[in-house]
């Protein structure tokens, strides 16, 4: 198992198993087990902390474009994952339903049920971001926990989960949703597909709604292997990077300002822009020759790791 791990965090190793297994037949529920036994799985509970992190960063850009209160809205989230944590906490923040959508059905809900478990000691936190009253966060998350199976859980929480679903398509009404949100997900959507994702996302929430999206836009194989920098992906050329990408954990390479200039082509109005580079980026970059695809980026736009954007319907 030590010499199985080792392999597994060498970035080209795993870029080319997961590679073979998403062309094999049940190749995303070995890819899941391997999660589990050797990837980011392995540790649900500092997994669930960093997602539940990733919330407090959500409600902090809510709170930027003056949305502090989530209470009774109809969310949609772009991508899922193995548990929906940001579904869950929103709706003991309040908010009526959230329509998950995710290209493919990874829901799992043994672990949906220890992210529960889990999320019993956030409740304060809960309280504190949403100003929502502890008595009400406290009964709604008992009914949570009341619940029996999945489905039954996904009901406690308005969670409308859509698997395999299209989030460019949702079919939902136009204007009926009051915010479109993502979490570390847009870089791995295929860069054709960004404007009728941000399109979408435009017609549901009309005149009212906002959108938001958290974008790692960094190397994910440098969060394993930390041989390489988080930029590390920019110094090969489309042909030589495609041995390395797969459908399993595909990463587009777009930089901070193409999420940007994709939400304006689709007529939204950025209110709220931030980005971060991380640590040993801008030395990274100093040392290596980015491919020339990259080469017309401003160094600022290369180093930014994420970006964080809310959008709105301009008046």
């Amino acid at each position: 198992m030590a010499i199985a791990n080792r392999l597994w965090r060498h970035w080209r190793i795993k870029g080319l198993v997961q590679g073979a297994l998403g062309r094999l037949p049940g190749g995303v529920g070995l890819n899941s087990t391997l999660q589990r036994k050797l990837g980011e799985l392995r540790n649900p509970q500092a997994n669930f902390d960093a997602k539940v992190g990733d919330w407090q960063g959500l409600m902090g850009l809510l709170q930027t474009a003056g949305r502090a209160s989530v209470e009774g809205l109809t969310l949609v989230e772009v991508g899922t994952g193995w548990y929906p944590t940001n579904p869950l906490l929103f709706a003991l923040a309040g908010a009526r339903t959230c329509h998950t959508y995710d290209i493919v059905r990874h829901l799992d809900a043994a672990m949906c049920e220890r992210l529960l478990a889990h999320l019993e000691s956030k409740l304060p936190l809960v309280c504190a971001l949403s100003g929502r009253a502890a008595d009400a966060v406290d009964a709604h998350y008992r009914r949570m926990r009341a619940a029996r199976g999945i489905h039954a859980l996904l009901r406690a929480a308005g969670i409308v989960y859509h698997a395999p679903g299209d989030a460019s398509a949702t079919g939902l009404a136009e204007g009926s949703v009051d915010l479109v949100f993502s979490n570390s997900v847009l870089e791995h959507v295929e860069p054709v597909l960004l404007p009728s994702l941000m399109g979408e996302s435009r017609r549901l929430i009309g005149s009212r709604g906002v959108v938001l999206h958290a974008v790692a836009c960094n190397d994910h194989y440098a969060h394993f292997d930390r041989a390489i920098s988080f930029v590390n992906y920019l110094r090969y050329d489309d042909q030589a990077w495609s041995r390395w990408n797969n459908p399993l954990n595909y990463q587009n390479r777009l930089r901070a300002p193409d999420f940007i200039d994709a939400a304006r082509a689709a007529g939204l109005e950025i209110v709220h822009e931030a980005r971060a580079v991380r640590a040993g980026t801008l030395e990274a970059l100093a040392g290596m020759r980015v491919a020339q695809r990259f080469a017309h980026y401003a160094p600022d736009d290369l180093a930014a790791t994420t970006v964080n954007f809310v959008a709105h319907t301009p008046a």
